[in-house]
C-alpha cells in the first residue's frame, strides 16, 4: 500500500498493483528519490530462496515494468528483507539471513555502480549482533540511522535504536 501526505494530512492508503502485489507475500518496499523505480521483497515463486529483493520501474503509459529480481549478488536462498535505499539512488540497505550474518537477520550495505551491485557488507557490530537486526533507515545527513533490533538487552520483543557514525 502507499499514501501520500498534502500539508497534515494523509490520503487513503492504495494497495499497490501487479507486478509489486502479488498473491504471495511482499514484506516491504522503498522508491528510488526519482519515484521512477520501486524496490520490494517478495517470496513469489522464481526467486533465488526464501524471500527476496526486487525491483520494478515506472513505464511511461504510468504502469509498473515486471517484476526484475535483483540476482544472487543480494539475494541469497535465505531470506533478504527490509529494504532501504539512500537518497542518493545507488546505495542500499537490507537485511539478510543468508550472507555472512552474526546470527539472524543482519543489516547489510551494497552500491550500485556500472551496472552491477557491490558484494554485499556487514554493517557489524554494534549495529549488529547474535540476534535480528533490521530495517535500517539513514538520516538525510548521513551521519546517523536508524533500526530495529531483538538484542538481548533491550527493552522489549523488538526496540528502536539509533546509530551515530563517526565522520573522518
Amino acid at each position: 500500500y502507499e499514501t501520500e501526505r498534502t500539508g497534515n494530512k494523509w490520503s487513503e492508503p492504495k494497495e499497490l498493483p501487479e507486478p509489486i502485489n502479488s498473491k504471495h507475500h511482499e514484506t516491504s518496499a522503498c522508491y528510488s528519490y526519482t519515484g521512477k523505480t520501486i524496490y520490494f521483497v517478495s517470496d513469489r515463486p522464481g526467486g533465488i530462496g526464501g524471500k527476496d529483493i526486487y525491483k520494478s520501474d515506472l513505464q511511461a503509459d504510468g504502469k509498473w515494468g515486471d517484476a526484475e529480481n535483483l540476482g544472487n549478488v543480494i539475494n541469497t536462498s535465505f531470506d533478504e528483507d527490509a529494504i532501504f535505499l539512500q537518497a542518493d539512488g545507488k546505495t542500499l540497505y537490507f537485511s539478510s539471513k543468508g550472507h555472512a550474518t552474526m546470527g539472524g537477520y543482519d543489516i547489510f550495505k551494497s552500491v550500485h555502480e556500472k551496472g552491477k551491485w557491490s558484494t554485499p557488507t556487514n554493517l557489524g557490530y554494534p549495529i549488529n549482533s547474535a540476534d535480528n537486526d533490521v530495517c535500517f533507515v539513514l538520516a538525510a545527513d548521513g551521519k546517523s540511522g536508524y533500526y530495529t533490533s531483538e538484542k538481548i538487552d533491550g527493552l522489549g520483543k523488538k526496540d528502536i535504536y539509533q546509530v551515530t557514525f563517526n565522520q573522518p
